[in-house]
C-alpha cells in the first residue's frame, strides 16, 4: 500500500527540518542570513570537523621538531681570554673543530670576558690563566648552552695540561633548575590574552572594536597578575626584589595586551579563518622561538631570525635579563615587544575603523532594500563597529 499524500508530506518536511543549510565558514549566522534552499555537502561537513585540529597538530609538530629536535650551537657567542698568541691559537682550533658553533672573540683581559656574560653579549667564557682555565658559564641564559661552554673549556684545558674550573655568574634558583618558570609565565600570558577575546567573541558575536580593545586591556592586567601568583606559589619569586618582580608582571601586561590587539585584529580582517592565523603567529611561531625551552644559541638559524623579531621572545627575553641579569639589555627586548605593540594597535584601529564604515553602508542599503538576504548575512560576517 502506498503512503498518504499526507504522511509524505510530513516525511518531506521532517527531512527539510533535519537538513543542515550550506553557509560559508566565515560567516556569522544571524536572521535571514540563511540560504536554506542549500545543503551542506559531506565533504564541507568533514573539512568543517578534521581541518583545524590537523591543522594545529601538524603545526606544532612542525615547529617544534624543527626548531628543538636536535638542538646545538649555532653561531654561539664565545669569549676566548688569556695571552694574545694563546687565545688566537686557541680561537682558531675551535673554529676548526666546531664550524660556526661558535662566534668566538678574543681579549687579554679576564674581568672583560667575564663582564660580556653577565651582560649578555657572550653565552659563555673560557679564561686562560697561568695555571688554571675558567669556564664562565650563565645557566640562567638557557640550561643547556652550558654544556657546550663547559666542553670548550675542558677541551682547552686539556690541550694546556692544567685544570678546569667552571663559574656560573647567573645561576637559576634551587625552586626552578630548568629556568623555564618565566617560559610558562609567557605562556599563560598568551593563553589568557587570546582566550579572553575568543570569550567575548562567542559571547558578543558582533562586539565593536572598541569593547574588544577594552576586553583586551582587562586580559593585559588581570592575566600576567594571575599567572605569576600561580607560579611563585611552585618556583617562589625568583630572588627578585619587589621592583623587579612588579617589572616583570608589567612586561606580562603589555605583551598579554599585545596578544589581545592581534587576536583582534586577525577576527576584524578574517573573521572565523582568524584561528589560523593567530596559531600561526601566537603558537607555532611564538613558542619555539622565545627561547624558554631552547636559547636562541642553541636554535637553528631560521628560528634564530625569528626570535630576535617575534613578540614573544621580546617580552621572554626580557624578563629573563631583569630576574637574573640586573635588567642587562631588557630595553633592547622591550623595544622588540613595543614595536609589536604600535604596530598592532595601529591596524587594529584601522580595521575597526573600515568595519565601522562598511556596515552603516551595508545598514543603509538594507534600509533601502528591507527584504534582501545578502545584505543581512554581510552585515553579520561585519561584526560590531568601532
Amino acid at each position: 500500500m502506498s503512503d498518504r499524500p499526507e504522511n509524505q508530506h510530513a516525511a518531506h518536511a521532517s527531512h527539510e527540518r533535519m537538513s543542515m543549510p550550506e553557509n560559508h565558514l566565515d560567516t556569522v549566522v544571524s536572521t535571514n542570513s540563511i540560504d536554506t534552499t542549500k545543503r551542506a555537502s559531506m565533504m564541507t561537513k568533514i573539512i568543517s570537523v578534521v581541518l583545524l585540529p590537523l591543522f594545529l597538530i601538524s603545526g606544532f609538530t612542525i615547529a617544534y621538531t624543527t626548531a628543538q629536535s636536535a638542538p646545538k650551537p649555532h653561531d654561539m657567542a664565545l669569549t676566548i681570554a688569556g695571552p694574545a698568541a694563546t687565545t688566537k691559537s686557541i680561537a682558531a682550533k675551535i673554529e676548526d673543530r666546531s664550524g660556526s658553533a661558535f662566534d668566538v672573540t678574543r681579549t687579554t683581559s679576564a674581568s672583560e670576558a667575564r663582564k660580556a656574560v653577565e651582560q649578555r653579549d657572550a653565552v659563555g667564557a673560557v679564561i686562560i690563566d697561568d695555571d688554571q682555565v675558567t669556564t664562565v658559564t650563565a645557566s640562567a641564559a638557557g640550561r643547556i648552552a652550558v654544556a657546550p661552554i663547559q666542553e670548550v673549556g675542558q677541551q682547552v684545558a686539556k690541550e694546556l695540561g692544567t685544570t678546569v674550573k667552571v663559574v656560573d655568574v647567573a645561576p637559576v634558583t634551587d625552586e626552578d633548575t630548568s629556568g623555564t618558570a618565566l617560559f610558562y609565565f609567557i605562556l599563560l600570558c598568551t593563553v589568557g590574552g587570546y582566550l579572553s577575546l575568543t570569550v567575548i567573541s562567542q559571547i558578543l558575536p558582533r562586539a565593536r572594536t572598541r569593547t574588544m580593545l577594552a576586553t583586551a586591556a582587562g586580559a593585559g592586567v588581570l592575566a600576567p597578575i594571575i599567572g605569576f601568583a600561580m607560579i611563585s606559589i611552585f618556583v617562589g619569586d625568583f630572588g627578585a626584589t619587589f621592583g623587579d618582580i612588579a617589572a616583570v608582571i608589567g612586561i606580562g601586561m603589555l605583551y598579554t595586551f599585545t596578544v589581545g590587539l592581534i587576536a583582534t585584529l586577525y577576527t576584524r580582517v578574517l573573521g572565523q579563518a582568524a584561528i589560523f592565523a593567530v596559531l600561526i603567529t601566537l603558537m607555532f611561531l611564538n613558542f619555539p622561538s622565545t627561547g624558554g625551552s631552547a636559547p636562541e644559541s642553541m636554535l637553528p638559524g631560521f628560528w634564530q631570525v625569528i626570535h630576535n623579531g617575534w613578540v614573544g621572545s621580546g617580552a621572554f627575553e626580557a624578563t629573563r635579563s631583569i630576574v637574573y641579569f640586573h635588567g642587562e639589555q631588557a630595553g633592547r627586548w622591550i623595544g622588540q615587544l613595543s614595536i609589536w605593540t604600535g604596530s598592532a594597535l595601529l591596524l587594529t584601529v584601522l580595521a575597526g575603523v573600515a568595519h565601522s564604515r562598511k556596515r552603516a553602508k551595508l545598514e543603509a542599503e538594507e534600509a533601502a532594500n528591507p527584504g534582501s538576504t545578502a545584505l543581512s548575512s554581510d552585515v553579520a560576517v561585519v561584526g560590531g563597529a568601532m
